[in-house]
């Protein structure tokens, strides 16, 4: 019996806490202010991320050994 209630009380976390992460998403790409988000390329110029005209093609590197 006692085995149940903890199970049942595992249960109900873990969906409260999907419920939770699952509306944090939806209130956050709700938001209405459009933030911009820029990059500094090699040359010192400031990239728009969100561009909807230009392309902004990213390179991630790392170093290895």
């Amino acid at each position: 019996m006692r085995s149940r209630v903890k199970k049942s009380m595992y249960k109900k976390i873990i969906l409260a806490m999907t419920l939770m992460a699952f509306l944090a998403v939806i209130s956050a790409c709700n938001q209405d202010d459009a933030t911009d988000f820029t990059l500094v390329n090699e040359y010192g110029e400031d990239v728009s991320l969100t561009d909807k005209e230009r392309a902004t093609v990213l390179f991630h590197f790392t170093e290895i050994g």
